[in-house]
């Protein structure tokens, strides 16, 4: 399942406010499958004995932590949009 299944439905509509709801759900589900990707593939590696170097994981987890911080960023400025027009 993907991200953009479990964002809450929000009011349509045409405008800016609009556009702005669609480029951050458009984000949040981007960022949110590329770290289910990258959660399944560790686990994926783990579940078939594949072992992964210490400095492969981390050079990995620390590629993962822009996106994560991003899709972080996405979903408390989604939030503070539902707010502010009161959607909560």
């Amino acid at each position: 399942m993907t991200y953009c299944e479990t964002l809450p439905a929000l009011p349509g509509g045409v405008g800016a406010l609009s556009d702005r709801l669609a480029a951050l759900s458009r984000r949040i589900a981007e960022t949110g499958d590329l770290i289910a990707d990258y959660r399944f593939t560790l686990a994926r590696a783990r579940k078939l004995g594949i072992p992964l170097p210490r400095q492969a994981r981390r050079e990995a987890r620390r590629a993962m932590r822009p996106i994560e911080k991003a899709h972080t960023m996405a979903l408390l400025r989604l939030k503070i949009i539902m707010i502010e027009h009161g959607w909560n």
